[in-house]
């Protein structure tokens, strides 16, 4: 195949058989059952799960995050509140995509497809499709649960190493594991400090063709294509809440301390690329009545620098408007973009909905990707 770089597994052991690797990264993401995945864009392939309720308001939370959502976002925000149980989370299927990449799922998976005219159609523009999930028990202070979390993103894109012709940029990546958070309050739950302990299995494929070979994609098998590895992260996070009907509160974390490697799944597979580590802080103000709370929040992630240098796409801002908890609105503006979203919560039963937009260039306002998410959540 010329003009092929492949960053993935070569192993040979005895694996089952997909189909054609292009549909396949993109139908086994809907099915939930996909062992690959990296986007174009190096934040997304770091992120192990994205919550559909901070997605509306520009991806923030950090500062607030309480419940099930602190686990992965802020394990400081489990030691807020009194008593002891929390809540117990049965299921949270999310299910995100970008707005034309349904069609392109359905165009490549046909049987008679040409691949390359397809993606033609598509130059510049990236296709996205992710699934996650978190099970959990949440106790105030401590919490177990199980993720999963799972991205493809194709790119076809002037390729200048292959002689004017377009290029095609595949990155699927999946990630499966169980997480245990603890915390503890201080200063009468003025300060809030907690981390987290990940033990995961993750996946990584990776493939650049040009434009003229991407047919030939069909005939390959994923496990020819795939990184598999297992490893341990640990995140910490602190919270201070100041006093006041304002409700300011501040939030900063540290995802990935040190860095986080996989063990290669055998002695001839590749393992996938190690997480780095993020350093991300925020605040928010929450001013409210008994029946109704306002939210504004701000982010500014990756203060090292560790994956971008640009200061505009690690921005972000949200806001929030609900009504008893049951009905909320949301919006924000990160890298950007605008966000939005809704949720009706009904304690056992819980949907959120809405659309973001991820930036996939290195600049601000350079390449849009339009997502679509919804989330179901169950539990009690």
């Amino acid at each position: 195949m010329s003009q092929e770089k492949i960053h993935s597994s070569s192993n040979q052991a005895k694996k089952p058989k997909y189909r054609a690797l292009l549909p396949s990264m993109i139908f086994f993401i809907i099915g939930g059952s996909l062992l690959t995945n990296e986007p174009a864009h190096a934040e997304d392939s770091q992120r192990l799960y994205r919550s559909a309720y901070y997605l509306g308001r520009g991806d923030t939370g950090l500062a607030i995050a309480d419940d099930a959502e602190a686990i992965m976002y802020n394990p400081a925000g489990i030691a807020q509140g009194k008593g002891v149980y929390k809540r117990i989370i049965l299921a949270s299927p999310t299910v995100e995509f970008s707005d034309d990449a349904r069609a392109l799922a359905k165009e490549l998976s046909a049987d008679n497809s040409d691949v390359a005219g397809t993606l033609l159609k598509r130059v510049g523009k990236n296709e996205h499709i992710g699934a996650y999930n978190l099970t959990a028990i949440v106790l105030r202070r401590a919490s177990l649960g199980f993720f999963n979390g799972e991205t493809t993103d194709i790119l076809v894109h002037k390729s200048p190493t292959a002689g004017g012709l377009e290029g095609v940029k595949a990155h699927a990546v999946t990630s499966n594991g169980v997480v245990f958070a603890l915390a503890q309050d201080f200063f009468s739950q003025q300060l809030f400090i907690g981390g987290n302990v990940k033990y995961m299995h993750r996946g990584e494929a990776k493939v650049d063709v040009n434009i003229t070979d991407a047919d030939a994609l069909k005939n390959m098998k994923s496990d020819e294509l795939l990184g598999t590895g297992t490893g341990a992260s640990t995140d910490l996070g602190i919270m201070w809440r100041l006093p006041g009907r304002m409700q300011t509160s501040f939030g900063a974390t540290i995802n990935n301390v040190g860095g986080t490697t996989f063990s290669p799944s055998s002695e001839i597979a590749a393992a996938p690329d190690p997480l780095k580590q993020v350093v991300n802080v925020g605040f928010a103000i929450q001013p409210g009545t008994k029946s109704s709370r306002f939210r504004i929040l701000a982010e500014y992630w990756d203060a090292t620098n560790a994956l971008d240098a640009n200061p505009l796409k690690k921005t972000h801002f949200g806001a929030e408007i609900s009504v008893r908890d049951m009905v909320g609105f949301t919006g924000g503006l990160a890298q950007g973009w605008t966000s939005g979203g809704m949720y009706i919560d009904l304690y056992v039963l819980r949907l959120d909905g809405g659309m973001y937009i991820q930036e996939m260039s290195d600049r601000v306002g350079i390449r849009p990707d339009k997502r679509i998410f919804l989330r179901l959540t169950a539990g009690f």
